[in-house]
């Protein structure tokens, strides 16, 4: 199983030197395509991606995960710094399906 880090060639870098395998992307279009790509991809377990694109992780990419375990997906901070809108609430919401209270 595959471990794929998705992000800019900067953040790139630094994920290829720790031996993680690495798709470099730049715009809306061409992270799609990757993402639409590794989805579909059985050998990829786990799909880590610069949280500078999570905007652009629509509804079509999540129902193309549907109910699958693999791959997870997972956001981490870019070199800009956390970008995200959602609270920590509305992230759980949107990945379990349930609002907390």
């Amino acid at each position: 199983m595959r471990i794929i880090f998705v992000g800019t060639e900067d953040e790139c870098t630094g994920f290829g030197l720790a031996g993680v395998e690495t798709e470099a992307v730049e715009t809306e279009k061409e992270f799609k395509n990757a993402i639409g790509k590794f989805i579909k991809d059985q050998t990829v377990a786990i799909l880590i991606v610069s949280e500078k694109f999570a905007d652009f992780f629509d509804n079509k990419l999540k129902g193309m995960l549907g109910k699958k375990s693999l791959p997870a997906v997972i956001f981490v901070p870019s070199f800009d710094g956390v970008s995200s809108k959602q609270s920590l609430k509305e992230f759980l919401a949107s990945v379990l399906g349930i609002r907390l209270q």
